[in-house]
């Protein structure tokens, strides 16, 4: 039969499922042929396996990022903290050996405010050059003071005193300070770190050996950035700042901007993180949050064993249940220690707190996989939208869905559209690259005007 015979092109008819998003796009009939331009690069090949929901999820990762305003804003915050600690009258003047960041902006894993009335926090380490027997009061008094300086002076109405750290407020965000001298028996920056806090017949005071350094290193190591999906996270951020840049009337992003590289391991503890804040504020406000660090931990025990975003997320979501679990059978709370600091530096020291909130934790962690699996299998798309709202939020859950929408119509009309000829699901990324088993699809209004 001659290749372009009617009956050869029969699957060019209009095709079921346009008003259904079915992830799983990953089909491969065995009697089709490869037919894409872009399958000599693999790497355009792997992008080409994503399914609609991990083009969805990587867009609504997108949107939780920091601004490239809100991390330059950081990052001048945290330098400026560090000169002012320096200063001539500052209490803490020729005492600062080094400063570094901690937390999710030394690895990568920071995220936007989830609400207006949230702020969004960077996290830095001091190492002072005191004794390590110096009273954690004194230590921890003195850098407050350093911090908020003299009365009108430039922090002293930003500044809060807390049991480890000093806050410094800032609009949308705020700058964990925590004092630190090294502990010279460990490894490079294992450091003592200082607990006080008032208590009524005084105060409740320690000292605690951790590495946050080590940690970051450890956590980078182990969640690498893939070819595949760091190409296609840097493509769809850039996309975006030019989208945010063209409504501001601003200056159009760069082709050369900085790299937006992400694994999809990193991504993932993003969106679980998401996820975790808008749980907590719906339904347990008046507890403390399981630690970033203790979930950034099971991620990079767990990291990059998968092949999508989608799979990426399920998959650590299961791995952290099934060691809370197994904690819980133990009738124990679950422990986690730094890798680069063990067995000193324990990760949960202040949560869980007991095994009823560890339980409230599975059970959230177990609602939120049945989502993950019901996005996979398939959903229409008012309930889809439905539940990445839920999940993530409503404005960049909304906003990731009008994006694909537009695009599968801008395709459609270019003549770019790609569907499985076994099952009619639309190709997520037709205009990235196509997977090898999708064909032509005919032009048609598949979302309306």
């Amino acid at each position: 039969m001659d290749a372009e015979s009617p009956s050869a092109n029969a699957h060019l008819r209009p095709q079921p499922g346009f008003g259904r998003f079915s992830p799983d796009a990953r089909h491969r009939p065995s009697s089709v042929r490869s037919r894409s331009m872009n399958y000599t690069d693999p790497v355009l090949r792997e992008i080409a396996s994503y399914s609609t929901l991990d083009v969805l999820l990587t867009d609504i990762a997108v949107r939780i990022q920091l601004t490239p305003t809100d991390h330059r804003l950081a990052e001048g915050h945290y330098h400026a903290i560090h000169e002012w600690l320096g200063r001539e009258e500052s209490p803490l003047a020729g005492l600062v050996e080094a400063s570094y960041p901690q937390g999710g902006f030394a690895i990568g894993a920071t995220t936007a405010r989830h609400a207006d009335n949230a702020d969004f926090d960077i996290d830095a380490m001091v190492q002072l050059d005191k004794p390590a027997d110096t009273d954690p009061e004194e230590v921890l008094s003195e850098l407050h003071s350093a911090i908020k300086g003299k009365p009108g002076s430039r922090y002293w109405s930003k500044t809060e005193r807390k049991s480890r750290c000093v806050t410094v407020l800032y609009e949308g965000m705020h700058l964990d300070v925590t004092p630190a001298v090294r502990c010279w028996a460990l490894a490079e920056r294992g450091s003592f770190i200082f607990h006080s806090k008032r208590v009524a017949d005084g105060y409740e005071k320690d000292r605690l050996i951790a590495d946050p350094w080590g940690f970051s290193e450890w956590f980078n190591s182990r969640t690498p950035a893939d070819a595949a999906f760091g190409q296609f996270f840097e493509r769809r951020s850039l996309d975006f700042e030019r989208l945010i840049a063209r409504k501001a009337d601003a200056e159009p992003v760069p082709a050369q901007a900085p790299a937006y590289r992400k694994s999809k391991a990193v991504i993932a503890l993003q969106l679980i993180k998401r996820w975790r804040n808008l749980a907590y504020d719906a339904r347990h406000a008046s507890l403390r949050l399981p630690p970033s660090v203790v979930l950034a931990h099971s991620v990079a025990l767990n990291a990059n064993q998968t092949r999508s975003l989608s799979d990426e997320l399920l998959h650590q979501i299961e791995r952290l249940i099934l060691a809370l679990e197994a904690a819980e059978r133990r009738g124990a709370v679950y422990e986690a220690l730094n890798p680069a600091c063990e067995p000193y530096d324990k990760l949960t020291d202040r949560w869980p707190e007991n095994v009823t909130t560890q339980r409230m934790f599975i059970d959230e962690l177990r609602a939120f996989a049945i989502d993950i699996e019901r996005l996979k299998r398939g959903l229409p798309l008012p309930e889809m939208r439905k539940t990445l709202e839920k999940l993530f939020g409503e404005q960049p859950a909304q906003d990731s869905i009008r994006e694909f929408m537009d695009r599968q119509v801008a395709d459609d009309r270019a003549g770019r559209a790609m569907h499985s000829a076994g099952t009619g699901t639309v190709a997520a990324i037709s205009s990235v690259a196509a997977p090898a088993y999708a064909r032509p699809t005919p032009r048609s209004e598949p979302w309306g005007d």
